[in-house]
């Protein structure tokens, strides 16, 4: 199965940006969060690189980037994750690496218990 981490080089690749200027784009103020998935066997990012990669490029296909389902790029962009609040981004992608979690270690039971802000 294909890695969190070459999933994300591919739609680097695609964007034709490179490390420092993907960085950039997701107001990094290095690229050494980025880089270190490359480097790194088995390097996943966290819940937030994951929720900053989906606010800033919404064309990104997150279920994708995390399970390798579907298609890299979503078929149509809404501008409802653009007005979510910020923690529900980050609580989709806390579900989605939780997915990716369970599909490679399906012998660890996860419990999850998520509280919205009101």
């Amino acid at each position: 199965m294909e890695s969190i981490a070459s999933r994300l080089k591919n739609f680097i690749q695609h964007k034709e940006l490179s490390t420092s200027a993907f960085s950039r784009a997701l107001k990094y103020k290095s690229c050494e969060k980025i880089a270190r998935l490359f480097r790194t066997k088995g390097a996943k990012p966290s819940v937030d690189i994951v929720a900053d990669i989906a606010h800033q490029f919404s064309e990104l296909n997150i279920r994708w980037l995390l399970t390798g389902e579907g298609d890299m790029l979503r078929t149509t962009v809404t501008t409802h994750s653009v007005i979510l609040p910020g923690n529900a981004l980050r609580t989709e992608a806390l579900e989605s690496l939780l997915l990716q979690s369970r599909m490679e270690e399906p012998d660890i039971n996860y419990r999850v218990s998520i509280t919205q802000n009101a």
